[in-house]
């Protein structure tokens, strides 16, 4: 039993002690009754209770958490005026997101100097997959059917997990509120409609129902459409011009179905279908003259899983998951030099994936894991020079959990195996390797909830299809990549002081080790291939601070904000020119902070981000410098409540200084742009 337990449980005791030894009781009986007369008399006493309101703080799992771990719930970022995914990642710290700007473009994100492909993602449990490039991207997925999103650097303190979702250095986990529970038997309608600058449109729909209490469902659809042909400017020496961004159209869609079954008390099967397809025009960069582009790519996904869960009486847990994935991406160039003017390149790549997962719990302090997944990729193409690779992978991870009121420590050691072939020609070797990992929570002083944590990780990612086999950049002789993950850092979350509500903090300094790094090194000036660094080091510093002050009745002020510096270095050799330089895109300072007022009229949200300037290439070539940038967005809010029913009208005004800049190089963000939404939940 947690200290917040046994409080709560002693404030009861000493509530109702006092109520039943008021003076005011004494001598007061209730007359008896059988059970007959219970049915025809009423009896009234002759006293009244005061209410007693028992009122105690819930800890954040980010300030308990052995490791690293930020969250933010669908309530939360209304709150926050959160406008999508890669906006709500903005409000954790140490992130790097790579946007190509507008809506629906790829947006891809890197941990702590970590690459793209050492971040996993886990939707609804399941981590997704793409094994030609190893990145998912995130552009794909909203937040209007999100229950939470959470960062997980390093371990996962929930050990009853698959075994694929603790294999990254770091993972996005992204919760839906799929079904309703059993007990709930209304309709649920949520619909929403959202309109914005440089053409955006985008409906969303979502039905939910309980048949019975053993089945619901939920059906969800969505569009999205944007022409994204918003203005930039171009500067060529003295002269600066005007331009509008050209070939950008975009227009997606996605849908789901969720079921659940619920077999037993203790049992349930839950099914999920998705679907996705974005047919987008590649506006490419901006080179002076030269802004056009006429390159279009068509992205399909659709995959179908199953979970089943069952609880064996008080100490025995078991999970099973399967999963069948299909992601297809036709990508079309015009350009003379192709034979007919145009080339076409199509790509499609499928997975099978089952996992099982044990959780014993001998004890109320000890729990233990064992989780066996297995995968089987492969990727074919149009192109002749593809030799139609597949992988077969077996993840396995045994885990162990100790914990009390004053500490938590966590163990896990993972056998990562992979066995490859072709279709035609040379693969690369099989693989198999062991790394640990080990975390520890404590809390020095039993009436605070203040924490202490220290965590390391091992582990280790294989090249990707692309790394090994793309025709003239992939290289067979490619090793995997390994990681060294320490941490340290102290986890604060106070009560409420005079105005101040709540506050939580959190704090942690890192040095990561990345070996055998894979990057893409030019040959000369037109062929290019994928080789190991050496060694790359990362170390630095997160701060995340999030509180409620109380203004006045029914006004309130929320604070949000983080602060990461982090610096990353290729330390391959010191005659390497980019020895000791700051890894490509990655900036040594970031942060943002957001501020909400809570009113009756119309809730105000101010919001900033903000980076240092960067370098598009490791050598950090002057020519390549972005300079930083900071952007500013507001957003204005209201609900309406029509007896059982809600309107939400939310309108949002992003880069409100039509500040220019640019996340990836020559690939100008938008400026100024508004949205407006209005949702209706029956």
């Amino acid at each position: 039993m947690t200290a917040l337990t046994y409080k709560t449980l002693r404030l009861s005791i000493i509530g109702i002690t006092l109520a039943m030894s008021c003076p005011s009781l004494r001598g007061n009986t209730i007359p008896d009754t059988s059970p007959e007369d219970t049915d025809s008399t009423t009896y009234s006493l002759p006293y009244t209770l005061d209410e007693l309101e028992v009122v105690a703080r819930s800890i954040k799992d980010d300030v308990t958490s052995s490791s690293p771990l930020f969250r933010i719930d669908d309530e939360r970022m209304k709150a926050l005026g959160v406008t999508d995914l890669t906006d709500a990642l903005h409000r954790m710290p140490g992130l790097n997101i790579r946007d190509y700007g507008g809506a629906g473009g790829v947006k891809t994100v890197s941990v702590r100097g970590f690459g793209a492909a050492h971040t996993g993602v886990i939707y609804d449990g399941v981590a997704l997959s793409d094994a030609q490039t190893g990145t998912i991207d995130l552009s794909r997925y909203s937040l209007d059917n999100v229950d939470d999103v959470s960062l997980i650097i390093g371990d996962n303190s929930d050990i009853f997990m698959p075994a694929k979702g603790a294999a990254t250095a770091a993972s996005i986990v992204i919760n839906t509120g799929s079904v309703p529970s059993g007990d709930d038997a209304r309709w649920h309608f949520n619909g929403q409609f959202r309109i914005g600058s440089f053409g955006l449109v985008n409906p969303y729909f979502k039905l939910a129902k309980t048949l019975n209490p053993k089945f619901s469902f939920s059906a969800i659809g969505e569009y999205t459409y944007a022409k994204n042909d918003y203005p930039y400017t171009l500067h060529n020496g003295r002269l600066t011009t005007r331009e509008r961004r050209e070939n950008s159209r975009m227009h997606s869609g996605h849908g789901e179905i969720n079921l659940c079954w619920r077999p037993g008390v203790a049992s349930t099967l839950d099914a999920k279908i998705y679907y996705y397809d974005n047919n987008r025009q590649l506006p490419g960069p901006v080179v002076l003259y030269n802004p056009t582009s006429d390159d279009t790519l068509h992205d399909r996904n659709f995959f179908g899983q199953l979970t089943y869960y069952n609880k064996l009486g008080q100490k025995v847990q078991i999970r099973a998951i399967s999963k069948f994935n299909w992601d297809a991406t036709y990508y079309h160039e015009v350009d003379g030099k192709h034979a007919g003017g145009f080339k076409d390149e199509n790509y499609v790549q499928r997975e099978a994936y089952l996992s099982c997962a044990a959780l014993y719990t001998p004890t109320h302090q000890f729990s233990f894991n064992y989780a066996l997944d297995y995968s089987y990729n492969n990727l074919s193409s149009n192109l002749a020079t593809t030799v139609g690779p597949w992988r077969h992978s077996v993840i396995q991870a045994l885990s162990g959990k100790f914990s009390n009121h004053l500490m938590q420590v966590m163990a896990r050691l993972l056998c990562s195996s992979f066995i490859n072939g072709v279709k035609s020609g040379e693969s690369i070797p099989d693989r198999t390797k062991l790394t640990p990992s080990l975390s520890l929570s404590i809390r020095p002083w039993y009436g605070r909830l203040i924490y202490l944590r220290a965590s390391y990780k091992n582990i280790f990612r294989f090249p990707t299809f692309n790394e090994s086999y793309y025709y003239h950049l992939g290289s067979l002789q490619l090793r995997p990549e390994e990681t060294h993950q320490f941490n340290v850092g102290a986890t604060w979350q106070g009560g409420s002081y005079r105005a101040l509500s709540s506050i939580a903090v959190t704090g942690d300094i890192y040095y990561n080790i990345v070996k055998d790094k894979i990057v893409a090194i030019p040959m000369n000036m037109f062929v290019w291939t994928m080789a190991n660094l050496d060694k790359v080091r990362a170390f630095g510093a997160d701060i995340t601070l999030d509180c409620s002050l109380y203004l006045a009745q029914r006004h309130n002020l929320l604070i949000n904000g983080n602060y990461s510096w982090q610096r990353v270095q290729p330390r391959t050799a010191k005659s390497d020119p980019e020895y000791n330089k700051q890894v490509a895109y990655t900036p040594q300072h970031s942060g943002a902070l957001s501020m909400t007022w809570q009113n009756p009229w119309v809730d105000l949200v101010i919001k900033a981000t903000g980076v240092s300037a960067r370098y598009g290439t490791n050598a950090n070539l002057p020519g390549t410098r972005l300079p930083g940038y900071i952007e500013l967005g507001a957003a204005l809010m209201r609900t309406f409540n029509i007896k059982s029913h809600s309107i939400d009208l939310r309108l949002d005004i992003l880069n409100i200084l039509d500040t220019q800049y640019e996340i990836v190089r020559r690939y100008p963000m938008p400026g100024r742009s508004f949205r407006l939404t209005a949702g209706f939940k029956l």
